[in-house]
């Protein structure tokens, strides 16, 4: 993979003003677990509290990786 391509494992946070009742009060964080669609453009992220939904990655923004870039 490329670096700057989210990937599993990847620490996100959901944009201002994206919401899903299913995310937890008060923080928009979480860790991607796949990349999905044709296009790969889009992502599972889980939350702490254990909800896993679907974003596009123009959605989300980038925190922090588990991988070095190289």
């Amino acid at each position: 993979m490329l670096c700057g391509e989210m990937r599993p494992g990847d620490y996100v946070e959901v944009k201002p003003g994206v919401h899903d009742d299913r995310m937890p009060k008060g923080r928009r964080d979480g860790l991607i677990v796949e990349v999905v669609g044709k296009k790969k453009d889009q992502v599972i992220i889980m939350f702490h509290n254990k909800s896993f939904l679907k974003f596009h990655i123009s959605q989300i923004s980038f925190v922090k990786s588990i991988f070095p870039c190289v």
